[in-house]
C-alpha cells in the first residue's frame, strides 16, 4: 500500500467502533434525560420542595378520581414527581407539560407542548378542552400574566375540569374572578424561599391538599 492510498478500517472493526458510538450516545441521552433541569431565573423559575410537588401531584390525581388527563401549565417540575406516581406508571393518567424552556422538551419528548403565555391560544388544537385537571403556575406575578394564562386553562377545559392554581397571595381576587378558584389552606413551599406570599388555590373543594 503507497503512502498516499487512504486507510481503511476492516468491516468487522468499522461495526465495532460504530456500535460503541451509538452506545455512547445513547448514554447521553439519557444522562441528559434523568438530570435535574437547574432555574433559570431570567425565565422566572423557582422549583417546588419535594414535599409539595407530591402533594400538588397527589391532589390532582384524587381530583379526577385516579384516572385521567391531566396537564401542566408553567409548573414543569410536577412532571417528574408525576412520573414516581403508580396511576402514571400504570397509564392511568396522561400527562402533558405546557411549557416555554425547550430543555424539557428533551426531558420529556412526549408530553411536551411548547407553550408562551402572551400567545395563550397557541397549541394543538386537539388539546382544547381535553383535561380533567389542569394544574398551574404562571410564570409572572402580573395581572397580564394571570389573564393570558387563565385564557389558556379555559380553552384546555371542559365545564367540570378541575384547576389546581398556585401563584402568589396577592393573586387571590383575581384567581376568583378569572378561574372561579379559591384560596385553600395550603401554601406551596419553594426549593428556594421567595420574597411573595405563595399560595394554592382550586375551583372544586380541595381533596388531600
Amino acid at each position: 500500500m503507497s503512502d498516499t492510498e487512504d486507510y481503511q478500517l476492516p468491516a468487522s472493526t468499522l461495526a465495532v467502533l460504530q456500535q460503541f458510538l451509538k452506545e455512547q450516545q445513547e448514554r447521553d441521552v439519557a444522562e441528559n434525560a434523568s438530570a435535574d433541569v437547574q432555574e433559570d431565573w431570567q425565565l422566572s423559575q423557582f422549583w417546588y420542595n419535594a414535599e409539595t410537588a407530591k402533594k400538588l401531584c397527589r391532589e390532582a390525581i384524587s381530583a379526577c378520581n385516579g384516572s385521567g388527563k391531566v396537564a401542566c401549565v408553567s409548573s414543569p417540575t410536577l412532571m417528574k414527581y408525576f412520573q414516581e406516581e403508580q396511576e402514571v406508571i400504570d397509564g392511568k393518567i396522561q400527562l402533558k407539560v405546557f411549557e416555554f424552556d425547550d430543555r424539557f422538551r428533551l426531558k420529556y419528548p412526549d408530553e411536551f407542548v411548547f407553550y408562551d403565555y402572551k400567545q395563550p391560544a397557541t397549541f394543538p388544537p386537539e388539546l382544547k378542552e381535553y383535561f380533567d385537571v389542569v394544574v398551574v403556575d404562571p410564570p409572572f406575578l402580573s395581572d397580564e400574566c394571570l389573564v393570558k394564562t387563565a385564557q389558556t386553562v379555559r380553552l384546555l377545559s371542559r365545564p367540570d375540569t378541575k384547576i389546581i392554581l398556585c401563584t402568589g397571595s396577592i393573586m387571590e381576587e383575581q384567581a376568583l374572578k378569572l378561574m372561579g378558584a379559591k384560596r385553600t389552606s395550603f401554601n406551596p413551599q419553594h426549593e428556594k424561599n421567595l420574597a411573595n406570599e405563595f399560595a394554592c388555590y382550586t375551583n372544586y373543594s380541595p381533596i388531600t391538599l
